[in-house]
């Protein structure tokens, strides 16, 4: 399954010009640029509801934020003084518009692995959360993996369809992968 959402001719032509490493960003002036073109892009991809409410809940939801001390990521810009636009304009937001958009960064191998187990569960049921888990640090040790790669397991369980539970569950069963 292909996790990247849709992207309109407008929206497409505004990714090519984000630039997702922040280390790539030289200057004041480029931050501010590239800010702009995350804030006009969010504007596009809102307006049409085309983030997935999951990946919107990972960021807006304190109960996807695995470690967070009942706050959600959003929250914690805000904590940190950060409001509206200026979160999707700091350099840190980028890794969660990297996750809205593209999915989990993992192998296509890993994605495509985990994806089988989930169909081969067919209907998922309490049952599954110990396969589901057990298949997720199978996958991450095929794919040369280790604990690191838990919180975009994490992700993918979600973009896989499972509750936050499970995810947290398959998250918790490659953390400790070294």
């Amino acid at each position: 399954m292909h996790r990247t959402i849709s992207l309109t001719a407008e929206e497409t032509q505004l990714l090519g010009r984000v630039r997702f490493d922040p280390s790539d960003i030289a200057n004041p002036q480029e931050h501010q640029a590239n800010g702009d073109v995350v804030v006009a892009l969010l504007r596009l991809l809102n307006a049409r509801r085309a983030i997935p409410a999951h990946r919107q809940s990972y960021f807006t939801d304190p109960a996807y934020n695995v470690g967070g001390h009942g706050k959600s990521r959003q929250q914690i810009f805000e904590g940190n003084g950060c409001r509206g636009e200026q979160i999707a304009r700091h350099a840190h937001f980028l890794f969660h518009l990297r996750y809205m958009l593209f999915g989990a960064n993992l192998p296509e191998a890993a994605i495509a692995a985990f994806d089988a187990a989930v169909a081969d569960c067919g209907q998922i049921t309490s049952g599954d959360a110990l396969i589901l888990s057990d298949a997720a640090k199978k996958v991450a040790r095929e794919n040369y993996l280790d604990g690191r790669a838990a919180e975009e397991f994490y992700k993918l369980a979600l973009d896989a369809g499972l509750d936050v539970d499970f995810a947290r569950r398959v998250r918790d069963a490659v953390r400790p992968l070294k």
